[in-house]
């Protein structure tokens, strides 16, 4: 017990001493507040926004997001992965591209969404659904072990 509470303490330990260092840089004027609030500021300022519920409402509208986004894209990603895995000809008109398109940074593909889907919540659930998309469109490995 107290060799996991050691060791958890000790991953903790660079975190820990980047916010204190952070506190201090901020506290001596080294870094703006303007450019990144210190963290005791960003404390206060989620007190404030919790108090007024407009914190909840954000939190609520960002797990909706992520739910909606796990759905759609889990759910196209394993269909395909499904399909690719039991059907050679699926694999076969479909991995390469799948492949290309995975190898893309999802950042680097922040301004084409942008272009495509403006700021507005489709191009966030796009983003959410393109990254859960792969994860599960890798189960086509497991199918293509299966016995048939």
């Amino acid at each position: 017990m107290k060799k996991a509470l050691r060791s958890n303490g000790l991953s903790w330990s660079i975190p820990g001493g980047i916010i204190v260092i952070w506190q201090l840089m901020s506290q001596f004027h080294l870094l703006s507040s303007k450019i990144l609030p210190s963290p005791y500021q960003v404390l206060l300022a989620a007190i404030k926004l919790g108090k007024t519920g407009e914190l909840w409402a954000n939190v609520e509208i960002s797990t909706e997001r992520a739910v909606a986004g796990f759905f759609i894209g889990g759910s196209i990603g394993f269909l395909l992965g499904l399909f690719n895995g039991v059907f050679p000809l699926s694999e076969k008109l479909t991995d390469s591209t799948i492949q290309m398109v995975r190898n893309i940074p999802h950042l680097a593909l922040i301004p084409l969404v942008i272009l495509w889907f403006g700021v507005q919540e489709e191009a966030k659930l796009f983003l959410v659904s393109l990254g859960v998309f792969f994860f599960f469109q890798s189960i086509s490995i497991r199918f293509k072990g299966s016995e048939r």
